[in-house]
């Protein structure tokens, strides 16, 4: 158990009782740190490079007014992919400008909301750039490119350059992209490229390798970009022999890189970034509750009320978290899957976890859930999403998210009139 969880102990059986179970929390002190940690990163990039640097923290990791909030108090923008996220960030007080619209096969209404919004948008793809030209001919946009290294990132599901994605627009390609752009009158003024989703010190080379290429194929193809954006992917450790990311290395690593770029291509004025993870990801925990015990065929089965659809990751991409159990006396030491109450065999907190034997009624505590949990929770087989509550460095708790009911779920569903609902 680290301090963080240790402090958490504290809180845990109250929240429950009061908010419900399982319950998502967030550490206030964490979500700040992070938040500074990619301020100082910006500021580090341009004091080296005498250009313009932006972090948009990427919204799909964690909409939550209250995260967003604090994003905005450290001075970084935003990104976000849909209708829903872009009216929750003009809700939380962004710019236009603070804004940047990334996003993947979308309608043409869709991209009629962006035109009228005034927000730059960054295209994925030809067919993309042919419907948003057909139109809004003349306009300004971004491109994703493809870089063609192999990503970056923990499963195969979240890496997103080299051959097997569905992402960017790949070398081979970009004649007909600047022919769609020249017939609609459409000035190509940002790159965009993203390699993948968390990368810690041991692939920071690998990042690397991937900037070079995409500023290569800049080089090579594109005149007069003014905006590089980078992308995210920046890591948080999951697992206790996981380090934490070493910005200092990133920055000293990238400064290099972007330098020699600059020097060369002059037109570049501003470079972005997209953290996502690293900002929420920490900060945030799932609580909830042992409800069974069960041992059969030689395996440990602890049965919890967390299931799959309220954090999918270790479902989807067979994600590790960390799970910390409070509450029991005893000394018996087992090995364990941590499940859920989903009827899918897939609904796997965790396997083969060394824990001491738990009563039914202690507390599951969850660790890094803030990225890609409650974003990503669902009410598959009609279990309700979460809570969510906030706790802050002097003891202040927050509610930032009502923990759904039947109600909600029912609400827009119609029944047969034979049913008297």
């Amino acid at each position: 158990m680290n301090n963080k969880t240790e402090r958490l102990k504290e809180y845990a059986k109250m929240l429950i009782n009061k908010y419900g179970s399982p319950l998502y929390v967030y550490d206030y002190e964490m979500l700040k740190k992070r938040c500074e940690d990619m301020s100082k990163l910006q500021k580090q990039l341009e004091n080296a490079l005498a250009k313009k640097v932006r972090m948009h923290y990427s919204t799909k990791a964690n909409s939550n007014p209250y995260i967003l909030e604090t994003v905005k108090e450290a001075g970084l923008y935003v990104d976000c992919m849909s209708p829903v996220e872009l009216m929750i960030n003009k809700k939380c007080g962004f710019k236009n400008q603070e804004i940047l619209y990334v996003c993947n096969n979308i309608t043409a209404e869709e991209m009629k909301l962006v035109y009228e919004s005034k927000i730059l948008i960054c295209l994925d793809s030809i067919s993309q750039v042919d419907t948003w030209g057909k139109q809004f001919p003349g306009t300004k946009i971004m491109v994703r490119i493809n870089p063609g290294v192999v990503g970056v990132g923990h499963s195969e599901k979240v890496i997103t350059s080299g051959k097997l994605t569905k992402f960017g627009i790949t070398e081979e390609n970009f004649e007909e992209l600047f022919e769609v752009a020249k017939k609609y009158n459409l000035t190509i003024i940002g790159i965009h490229q993203h390699l993948g989703s968390l990368f810690l010190n041991d692939k920071i080379d690998n990042y690397i390798m991937g900037v070079k290429a995409g500023l290569n194929l800049i080089k090579k193809h594109f005149k007069n970009i003014k905006i590089v954006d980078l992308g995210g992917g920046f890591g948080v450790p999951y697992k206790p022999e996981e380090k934490p990311l070493n910005l200092d290395i990133v920055s000293e690593k990238l400064i290099k890189v972007l330098k020699e770029f600059v020097n060369e291509y002059q037109s570049v004025e501003e470079f972005k970034f997209e953290p996502g993870r690293y900002i929420p990801c920490e900060a945030g925990y799932l609580i909830g509750q042992v409800t069974a015990i069960k041992h059969e065929n030689g395996q440990y089965y602890i049965g919890t009320d967390i299931g799959m659809n309220q954090l999918v990751r270790p479902s989807m991409y067979d994600a590790y978290h960390e799970i910390t159990i409070f509450g029991t006396k005893s000394e018996e030491k087992i090995q364990a899957n941590i499940v859920g109450n989903i009827c899918e065999s897939g609904d796997i907190l965790g396997k083969n976890r060394t824990i001491t034997l738990p009563n039914i009624g202690d507390l599951v505590v969850v660790s890094n859930a803030g990225a890609y949990g409650s974003s990503m929770a669902s009410n598959y087989t009609g279990r309700l999403r979460p809570g969510e509550v906030m706790i802050y460095k002097d003891g202040r708790i927050e509610k930032m998210k009502d923990r759904e009911t039947e109600t909600n779920i029912l609400q827009g569903l119609y029944f047969p009139k034979k049913y008297k609902i």
